[in-house]
Parts: structure tokens; sequence; C-alpha cells
């Protein structure tokens, strides 16, 4: 599922590459399916990939990324903010 706000725009915002990420790594994946995934390039997807897990959002289990139980909070809580926008 993407979580693209509703408004026209060329370019996502910052939170929806987030929240697609922790989509993304839910069930573990490699680097590589997150950034297929996402359509992000390398760069892009070392940074957001640095960043949720600083915050413990995500955590690495090998080579495989994995949302964490606050990751998945995080999705619940976008997932609710999302519905009062439409």
């Amino acid at each position: 599922m993407k979580y693209r706000s509703k408004k026209p725009a060329r370019r996502r915002v910052r939170h929806d590459i987030i929240m697609e990420i922790l989509e993304a790594a839910r069930q573990g994946a490699l680097k590589t399916h997150i950034m297929n995934e996402v359509n992000l390039s390398f760069k892009q997807t070392e940074y957001y990939l640095k960043h949720l897990l600083s915050k413990n959002f995500i955590k690495k289990e090998g080579k495989l990324y994995r949302t964490t139980e606050k990751g998945l909070d995080i999705i619940e809580a976008c997932k609710i903010c999302l519905k009062f926008t439409e």
C-alpha cells in the first residue's frame, strides 16, 4: 500500500518515503529490495535507512532490515492521520 498524500505534487514528501520504507521492511528486506520497492537511489536509501536506524524505527538483522515495534506504531499512527485528510 502506498502512503502518498492526496496533494498533486511532482515530488514525494519525506514522510511518504519513510512510510514506504517502513512498510517494505515490515517482514524483513534487503537494502536493494527496499531501494527498488520504494524507488530510491542508493544514496537516498542509505540516508533514510541511517536515519530510521538512529530513531529505532528499523533494525538490522544480518543483511536484512526489519521494522521494529516502534516503526509499526508509526505506520499505524500515520494511517490514522491520513484518514482525517481524506
